[in-house]
């Protein structure tokens, strides 16, 4: 995401490391004191770990806190896998490669927030690292780019 003067930003992050092969993953999205948040944005850094074979992966992320029709978890839609299926999942996937990060990013529109993701990985070996940026982007106020602006201590 790049730095701008019209959007504004308050993310949080949380790191995961060693998630195997089709395994789901719940990722409460929580502030600093382990409250509970409602956000409109979210983004995954993905890499592949180790062992002979890992070439590529994939991971995808499926938010929660929106209703949507089927899930995952619930009716088995998975949002990876060797077979085109009928549906998919409401949320967004990425592919990754040994040595390198794959990303992806989520925003909601339209004042839609999600409270958290549960992610799914497909490996061809090896174990993946997760990194999920998450919080929320808002308009800036340009006034508060004025040099009289006091934003106090």
């Amino acid at each position: 995401m790049s730095n701008d003067l019209i959007t504004g930003q308050r993310t949080f992050c949380v790191g995961l490391s060693g998630i195997a092969n089709q395994v789901i993953t719940d990722i409460p999205f929580r502030d600093t004191e382990g409250n509970d948040i409602k956000c409109n944005y979210f983004k995954l850094h993905a890499s592949l770990a180790g062992g002979a074979g890992a070439d590529v992966g994939s991971v995808v992320a499926q938010v929660s806190g929106i209703s949507i029709g089927g899930n995952m978890v619930g009716t088995g839609i998975s949002g990876v896998g060797g077979s085109l299926e009928g549906s998919g999942i409401c949320g967004v996937g990425v592919m990754t490669a040994h040595d390198a990060v794959g990303e992806a990013t989520w925003h909601g529109s339209n004042g839609q927030v999600c409270t958290g993701i549960q992610v799914q990985t497909q490996l061809d070996g090896g174990t993946m690292s997760l990194l999920v940026t998450y919080g929320n982007l808002f308009p800036l106020n340009v006034n508060r780019l004025e040099q009289s602006y006091d934003a106090g201590a």
